[in-house]
């Protein structure tokens, strides 16, 4: 997305998607913009148009504080975000385009559980999320292990969440379920957070 040989993120995605790099004219007014700002007679070199060479049907988003513009795309029925690497664009670029696009849904943030494990590795857990995943098929169970297995008190996060309208009720109750199992294999855990 960058000016240099190597940010060829657009032209993989312009591979993949068959679509054909082409200079986009709104991705040009924003670089150009960008650099009225940081010099009194801008150039615009094929360095500078490069981030303004989108695949084509692409829409440039903004970047409030670099100069390479994100990029959306659609394929399929499917939104694609490309953004830049410099993690506070990238921040900027989601601030102020992705998530205002993502809530013009409305849709219904999931709720989340978080649960600390301890006393008992991943692999032991395993077989719990097993059972909790055919139990509460409308919940997500998500495991993050934290230190090394072999330490004196690992430490597992495991995260429930709703994926379907409706779920919210089933996660205090598979959390329950999930705590009652790791007791009876020695494992001890706590509800963390609630979000």
């Amino acid at each position: 997305m960058g000016p240099t040989h190597d940010d060829m993120t657009l032209a993989g995605i312009s591979r993949a998607l068959n679509r054909p790099l082409r200079l986009n004219q709104e991705a040009l007014q924003l670089v150009k913009d960008h650099y009225r700002r940081l010099e009194s007679k801008p150039k615009l070199t094929k360095y500078r148009t490069k981030m303004a060479t989108l695949p084509q049907r692409s829409t440039p988003l903004p970047n409030p504080v670099g100069t390479a513009p994100g990029v959306k795309m659609q394929e399929s029925g499917t939104t694609i975000f490309s953004l830049p690497g410099v993690p506070s664009e990238m921040k900027a670029i989601f601030r102020s385009s992705i998530i205002p696009y993502l809530e013009s849904f409305h849709a219904m943030r999931p709720r989340e559980i978080e649960i600390r494990i301890t006393g008992i590795i991943e692999s032991a857990l395993a077989p719990v999320l097993d059972q909790a995943r055919k139990s509460y098929p409308k919940l997500y169970f998500k495991s993050h292990p934290r230190g090394r297995e072999t330490g004196i008190r690992p430490l597992i996060l495991l995260h429930i969440y709703n994926i379907e309208p409706g779920a919210e009720e089933g996660i205090s109750e598979a959390a329950a379920y999930v705590m009652v199992r790791l007791a009876r294999i020695g494992g001890r855990s706590k509800l963390a957070a609630r979000k």
